[in-house]
């Protein structure tokens, strides 16, 4: 089984947030990448504004300004 790694620019979701790469983060488990190097995993609940809201795996809530987010990555089966 493959995966792909899907990457989404913080510029990107700032821009046009009805894009497709984007709507497909929503409800997702991802990694957050700070632009300080920086990771969080979990699960994408929304993006409000200029922030995103997570989950992590214990269950508690973090809501990110985009602004210190460098990329998003999803991790998708690929279909090979």
């Amino acid at each position: 089984m493959g995966k792909r790694l899907i990457r989404v620019r913080a510029t990107e979701i700032l821009n046009d947030r009805l894009a497709e790469r984007v709507t497909k983060l929503v409800n997702a488990e991802v990694d957050v990448v700070f632009i300080d190097g920086r990771t969080l995993h979990g699960r994408l609940l929304g993006i409000q504004g200029v922030e995103l809201s997570v989950r992590d795996n214990r269950g508690h809530g973090h809501t990110v300004p985009i602004e210190t987010v460098d990329e998003v990555i999803l991790d998708e089966k690929a279909p090979f």
